[in-house]
């Protein structure tokens, strides 16, 4: 009964957010696939997970119905006072990154993505080093994964990884103005890939591809309310969205394979079984996105851990008063649980409880719901790429939010940073036509 039910909340709740914001992508929309998809995955029950408790319940229902009452009072508040913004009269050909006609953005792309690239060919050419070769990189790939993990290949500049993030918001808004999809779309994206199978890893191809979803969805949403309507081939956009997913699924396919994740789990259905030989969906993909709530769980019932106030949600900020000595570094993995099979990641729910207990629970979906649904309609009445930033790094959090909370990760902080603190640069030199 309970899957029923968590299946006709997830479909209310997209259908809901297509209504109340008149586009597919959007918060409410976001947040009802991801965690209603994780709670009806979880509760199909297709390997052998405990059932959750009362508490369990209660936190996950009880921080959904914040985050859409935090939606629902900037509905409210909005219609009780209208924005008389003079923005709205601006049209997207008159921002400054397009005063140039898109010639600095597009020189941008590529510059961003090259710094990228040079990252990961650093990375290989350090992997290529201490192994030898490109196959035996992969035939060691456990201990490559474990090295990374444990921070003993340091990188040639620290912050340098994070400006390719800045070429994937900037190659969204590109492709969304330009009308079609093309190489330079997924440049950037290409350059994390070439990187993450240096680390065996799979967290930053997820991270960029829905950077670049989100920015480009919300973009074009953007140009698609204006008087003179940019055109834009869905079939182009349809097989070129499609591509970008098998690329990133066959990218993350090869890191499981070369990790040796084992696919043959005890207890797990007949269904999950005739899954062990495919080579996308299989039984570890299943427990990858459906075990964090079980985790959730276990977490809710031990309570044992101890977290300082907001050290998983602004574990950054920790971070770098680790390094003037003022606080200890928090661990940049939690604690596993067997549920029956061990997992460490419980969804953000768990980190906000351990960062801010019940009331935090509460209050960070709330405010949330208030602030993407504010930036929502800031957005597209001031046309500003400051506030398309912010509003695309606070999907993110949603977006992971049956994993973790993603603003524990570096790259969500510097990513962001580095965005924000370009776009001006670009715009001024975008007014200036420096390139005509």
């Amino acid at each position: 009964m309970s899957v029923i039910l968590v299946l006709f909340f997830l479909v209310s709740g997209i259908i809901g957010g297509r209504y109340i914001f008149k586009a597919w992508m959007n918060s409410l929309t976001v947040y009802s696939f991801v965690m209603g998809g994780l709670t009806f995955l979880y509760e199909l029950k297709l390997l052998p997970y405990p059932e959750l408790s009362f508490i369990s319940w209660f936190y996950i229902i009880s921080s959904s119905i914040a985050f859409f009452i935090g939606i629902i009072s900037v509905i409210f508040a909005k219609k009780l006072f209208p924005s008389r913004a003079e923005n709205l009269r601006i049209k997207v050909s008159d921002m400054p990154i397009f005063k140039d006609d898109g010639k600095v953005l597009k020189y941008s792309v590529i510059f961003f993505s090259l710094v990228g690239l040079f990252v990961a060919l650093h990375r290989w050419y350090i992997m290529i080093n201490i192994f030898g070769s490109i196959p035996s990189v992969f035939i060691n790939a456990a201990w490559v994964y474990r090295i990374n993990v444990k921070g003993e290949i340091k990188e040639f500049i620290p912050i340098l990884p994070s400006f390719v993030y800045v070429g994937v918001f900037l190659s969204a808004i590109y492709t969304a103005y330009r009308g079609k999809f093309s190489f330079l779309s997924f440049f950037p994206i290409i350059c994390i890939i070439l990187k993450e199978l240096t680390y065996f890893g799979r967290g930053e191809m997820l991270f960029s591809t829905l950077e670049f979803l989100f920015t480009f969805f919300l973009f074009r949403n953007l140009l698609n309310r204006e008087d003179i309507k940019f055109k834009f081939s869905r079939k182009n956009a349809g097989f070129a969205i499609l591509l970008l997913i098998i690329l990133v699924i066959t990218a993350a396919s090869v890191v499981r394979t070369s990790r040796g994740i084992k696919e043959n789990f005890r207890g797990a259905t007949k269904e999950l079984k005739q899954l062990e030989e495919n080579l996308i969906l299989t039984p570890s993909v299943y427990f990858y996105l459906s075990s964090d709530l079980g985790v959730l769980n276990q977490y809710l019932f031990k309570e044992t851990e101890e977290a300082n106030f907001g050290e998983n949600t602004f574990r950054g900020v920790y971070y770098l008063l680790s390094k003037i000595k003022i606080v200890d570094e928090p661990p940049f993995f939690q604690k596993g649980y067997f549920i029956p099979f061990w997992s460490n990641t419980g969804t953000f729910i768990r980190e906000i409880h351990a960062d801010f207990g019940l009331l935090g629970v509460i209050l960070v979906p709330f405010f949330l719901g208030v602030l993407l649904t504010y930036l929502w309609f800031r957005f597209f009445e001031e046309k500003n790429l400051i506030v398309l930033t912010v509003l695309v790094y606070l999907n993110l959090i949603i977006a992971f939010s049956f994993l973790v909370m993603v603003t524990r990760l570096n790259q969500w902080f510097l990513s962001q940073f580095l965005i924000i603190l370009f776009l001006p640069v670009i715009n001024k030199l975008a007014s200036k036509k420096i390139l005509n």
